[in-house]
C-alpha cells in the first residue's frame, strides 16, 4: 500500500496475521472511516519516518488495514485498507477489479505454443518486443530496469548473456500496459481510459487535517485522543 502521508513509503506487509508487537495486549475499539476496528500499538518499524502506524484488526483478530498518524501532529492521519485484489490494495482504490481473464486469453494459438515450448520463461520479453509491458504489483513497488541490446535492439527485463546491452530505468509511458498478478490474471480500473502505473517516487500525499476531537470515536462513545497508542487485538 502506498502511504498517504510519506512520499515514497510503501507498506509491504499485508498478511492478515497479527504482528508480533500486538500479541497478548489489551484491546480497545476505534472508529476509522466509519469502520469499527481494534487498533494495535505503535509499530516501531515506522518511527524513523516520523509516523505512528497502528495495524487495524477485525473481530476475528485478522489485520484489515492500518492507520498512519503524523508523529508531530496526530490529528493528521489516514486509514489504509486491505482489499480483495492486489491493485485495489496498492492504490487504495476499490474500483480496480479483476477482468476474470488471463494473459493467455489474449494470445494467439501460435504465440501460446511458442511460449509453452519455452516453459513461459520469456513471456515478458516476448511481449516487450511488440510494445507491451506486463506489470505485477512487485514491479510497481520496485521499478525494474530494462536492458536493450546495442546491436539488435532487443529489449529484456533481465540482463542478456549473449549480447552487449545497456540498461535504463523503464519508462512506462512507452508501452501498452497489462496489469496482472502472479497467476497471470488481468486487472483494470473500469472507465478510466489508458492505464498507466502509479509512480511511488512521485507520489504527493493527500493529508487530511481534522480537529483531534473528530478523529476517532470508540463504540461506547468517548473520544480517543489521537496521540493515544492503546489498543490491539482481542484475545480469545
Amino acid at each position: 500500500m502506498f502511504s498517504s502521508l510519506r512520499k515514497g513509503l510503501i507498506y509491504k506487509n499485508i498478511s492478515p496475521d497479527i504482528v508480533e508487537h500486538d500479541l497478548d495486549i489489551d484491546v480497545d475499539q476505534w472508529l476509522y472511516d466509519q469502520k469499527d476496528v481494534y487498533r494495535g500499538s505503535i509499530d516501531p518499524d515506522y518511527l524513523s519516518h516520523k509516523l505512528h502506524v497502528h495495524w487495524l484488526y477485525n473481530d476475528d483478530s485478522q489485520r484489515v488495514g492500518l492507520a498512519e498518524h503524523d508523529a508531530d501532529d496526530p490529528a493528521i492521519f489516514k486509514a489504509l485498507w486491505f482489499y480483495e485484489n492486489p491493485y485495489a490494495t496498492l492504490f487504495q482504490d476499490p474500483e480496480w477489479k479483476s477482468s476474470n481473464e488471463t494473459l493467455w486469453s489474449k494470445l494467439s494459438n501460435e504465440a501460446y505454443q511458442d511460449l509453452l515450448e519455452n516453459d513461459f520463461k520469456d513471456v515478458s520479453d516476448v511481449c516487450l518486443q511488440s510494445g507491451r509491458l506486463l506489470i505485477t504489483p512487485s514491479m510497481l513497488i520496485e521499478t525494474p530496469e530494462i536492458f536493450t541490446c546495442e546491436t539488435c535492439g532487443k529489449k529484456s527485463l533481465t540482463k542478456p548473456n549473449s549480447c552487449s546491452a545497456v540498461s535504463s530505468p523503464i519508462q512506462f509511458s512507452q508501452f501498452s500496459i497489462f496489469f496482472l498478478d502472479d497467476d497471470f490474471v488481468l486487472y483494470a480500473k473500469p472507465n478510466s481510459g489508458v492505464q498507466q502505473p502509479h509512480d511511488a517516487s512521485e507520489q504527493e500525499p493527500s493529508v487530511p487535517q481534522v480537529p483531534s476531537a473528530d478523529l476517532e470515536e470508540s463504540q461506547d462513545g468517548p473520544l480517543h485522543p489521537a496521540s493515544e497508542s492503546l489498543a490491539v487485538v482481542p484475545q480469545e
